[in-house]
């Protein structure tokens, strides 16, 4: 058995002068002191030496010393490495966080080798009772590098020389796709693809990359992609069952066939082109399935490789409703973060995207701008950006929203501190888009993101929709006129008001007069506008007043009459 010994260091910042040292043998014989000449001398006599990101910080200033000691510099293990590789299933392991060891006192070197010590004899367990053939994986593709050679030797694992890819088909034949360039993965991404297979791997479906392996491997979400992600043109066990759009439909929605357009297959076409990785720009008629168009997608790739979609969203109602509708159906896996939040749904929400529970994100435009929001996707493998109501994007557009025109500058930022090779593709969606406002989407993209959006226009007409315009003299009139409206049609109504003290007052009037009417406005009260929408979605409620902050997307499919008071 060869002899280890497990240390940290304290370095005072900026200076690299050593503050304190802790070491530990696997008797427990320890050392705690800033003497680097009696650290020299506890080293003696031991081969190996390993500690916590040691590769990445301590071996940075200590490494004389451990020459000098005998040990040799391809004898250092780093259990950090180690830890994402044995440990992929959420809730990982008691003793990490991320990249940092979990310890109760703060900037304690000795503790933190102890740790160091506990952390690395778990991971030579739960590479023991790893199944063989992943093992021979693992070692296969790894025995060579540097952050894991040294592992290899101490435990004296060996097998027989095999080519990388065939073992990785023979593992994991109908969970990758078959026609997967394996050869050039393992000759040029040997550690992405050994951290991906060790996540596929994982029983626990919600598990995600850590962090700092995203920031430090940032092909390995190209990696996920190549392998579980992109569908391939021949066909394969995989990519038949797990990136199958229709069969995607009926497992989430249980419908058996998307919606055609005057005769075109738009929707369909739509959703293919998400789950080939391309960036669309698709305009549908309200109630014509965008939300589907790219929670189809959005879904089968969280299953697929755990990855986010984030959806830009600019009203908390449609937020809200989108939501609600998916738990409806069962999905569980979206959240919301806006406004409309008190403090602990809030962090529940944060702790479900950092957790891996989450697929889709809802938020604003506005929210881009938050520091918080930003580390939190960079936490994240995102798979896709989902801009709703892109009609914003334009001058053109009667919808037109400045925040908006930051949407690429984000993408982009989050593009380039993440280091991606390749582009997050983005999905836009609109009811309502001429010729100049497509145009000013399709040029805004070009400009800033150099993306090309696939178009899929429907220019359906909208037969069901008729439009009244009624000549009053005066308020009274006015509220006459509503009044045999609400009570001709008897139906799910919108009423819309320019000002927020109209909507109460006219809410409270129709109540006064047996109607149920509750109002709604983008300055009320959130858990009172919360309760309103609630209450005039499920049918608690047949009237809702309303400035323009409420019913942009909301899905009621009952609504029969739109009134602007």
């Amino acid at each position: 058995m060869y002899t280890i010994v497990f240390v940290d260091t304290e370095i005072e910042y900026g200076t690299g002068k050593i503050l304190d040292i802790g070491a530990v043998r696997t008797n427990d014989d320890g050392f705690h002191s800033k003497s680097v000449h009696e650290f020299i001398e506890f080293l003696k006599g031991s081969t190996f030496i390993c500690g916590h990101n040691i590769f990445g910080h301590d071996l940075k200033y200590i490494s004389e010393a451990v020459s000098t000691a005998g040990i040799k510099p391809e004898n250092a293990i780093d259990t950090l490495y180690l830890s994402a590789l044995l440990f992929p299933e959420k809730p990982y392991h008691k003793l990490v966080k991320d990249d940092k060891l979990q310890t109760e006192e703060l900037n304690n070197p000795f503790n933190d080798s102890q740790k160091a010590k506990d952390l690395f004899f778990d991971e030579i367990s739960a590479f023991n009772k790893t199944d063989e053939s992943l093992k021979k994986v693992y070692y296969l593709l790894l025995r060579r590098e540097k952050e894991f050679t040294a592992f290899f030797h101490f435990i004296g694992y060996m097998v027989d020389e095999e080519n990388p890819a065939t073992a990785i088909r023979k593992k994991f034949d109908g969970e990758i796709c078959e026609n997967a360039d394996l050869d050039r993965l393992v000759s040029e991404h040997l550690i992405e693809l050994a951290y991906c297979l060790a996540l596929i791997n994982c029983a626990y479906s919600r598990s995600i990359t850590p962090q700092w392996v995203l920031m430090n491997y940032p092909i390995v979400e190209t990696v996920m992609y190549l392998l579980r992600n992109k569908p391939c043109l021949s066909g394969c066990v995989y990519c038949d069952e797990a990136l199958d759009i229709h069969s995607g439909l009926k497992r989430y929605f249980g419908f058996n066939s998307y919606r055609s357009f005057a005769g075109e297959r738009l929707q369909e076409k739509a959703v293919q082109a998400a789950i080939d990785n391309k960036s669309i720009l698709a305009v549908f008629p309200t109630g014509g399935g965008k939300s589907i168009t790219f929670q189809v997608p959005a879904l089968i790739s969280g299953a697929a490789t755990n990855g986010l979609t984030v959806v830009i969203s600019p009203l908390q109602s449609l937020m809200k409703d989108q939501i609600d509708n998916l738990e409806k159906f069962g999905i569980t896996s979206a959240v919301t973060i806006n406004g409309l939040l008190n403090p602990i749904e809030r962090a529940k929400s944060f702790e479900r995207v950092e957790d891996g529970s989450a697929s889709l994100l809802y938020v604003s435009p506005e929210s881009l701008r938050s520091m918080t929001i930003e580390r939190l996707l960079l936490g994240r493998n995102i798979v896709r950006f989902v801009i709703d109501e892109a009609h914003c994007f334009s001058s053109w557009g009667q919808d037109f929203r400045v925040d908006y025109l930051y949407i690429g500058d984000f993408i982009k930022s989050i593009q380039e501190k993440k280091r991606l090779k390749t582009k997050i593709p983005v999905s836009c969606f609109t009811a309502t888009a001429k010729l100049n406002v497509i145009e000013d989407i399709c040029a805004y993209f070009k400009e800033k993101l150099s993306v090309d959006l696939e178009i899929f226009n429907s220019n359906a007409k909208r037969t069901n929709l008729h439009y009244k315009v009624l000549e009053k003299d005066d308020e009274d009139q006015k509220y006459d006129a509503l009044r045999a409206l609400i009570e001709a049609r008897d139906c799910p109504t919108i009423v819309y008001v320019s000002r927020t003290r109209k909507a109460y007052a006219l809410a409270e009037k129709l109540t006064g007069n047996g109607f149920d009417a509750k109002p709604y406005h983008g300055k009320m009260d959130k858990e009172e506008k919360k309760a309103n929408q609630d209450d005039f979605m499920n049918g608690k409620v047949r009237i809702i007043v309303a400035t323009s902050a409420f019913g942009m997307g909301v899905d009621k499919k009952d609504v029969g009459m739109v009134i602007h008071y």
